[in-house]
């Protein structure tokens, strides 16, 4: 018996922006028909489903699934084997990548602003010095 893998849909956090391969709401029909594959449940006839019961199946949805085959393209990082990702294997990354830019600038606070701006401010002091120094 073939032991089933399991993807990793967590990426290994870079930044708050870059946390998962996969977006409940824009991923929301994949992973109806997935838990549909892998659990032979319909989501929308387990009324009493709570949130976090829906969270686990989400979270344990392997890698033959419709959403596992997706997650599996969107976080591909080997250059050679993106090169040759046909037609709708690029589509998907570039929709992707569409859809978390326009997240993270909806997402992007104030207080994220002002942190980036005094990280660039420190960036800068250190490579230059402070104005007037020699």
């Amino acid at each position: 018996m073939q032991k089933r893998q399991r993807l990793d849909f967590r990426r290994k956090t870079q930044s708050k922006l870059e946390e998962s391969w996969y977006d409940l709401d824009y991923d929301r029909e994949l992973i109806i028909q997935s838990i549909a594959k892998q659990y032979n449940i319909l989501p929308s006839e387990q009324e009493n489903l709570h949130y976090s019961d829906w969270y686990r199946l989400v979270a344990g949805l392997m890698h033959d699934t419709p959403l596992g085959q997706i997650v599996r393209i969107r976080s591909e990082d080997n250059k050679d084997i993106i090169k040759n990702f046909d037609r709708y294997e690029k589509q998907i990354r570039s929709e992707w990548t569409a859809f978390r830019s326009q997240k993270a600038r909806e997402t992007f606070t104030e207080q994220d602003k002002l942190e980036t701006a005094r990280y660039f401010e420190r960036l800068f002091k250190g490579m230059f010095g402070k104005a007037g120094d020699k």
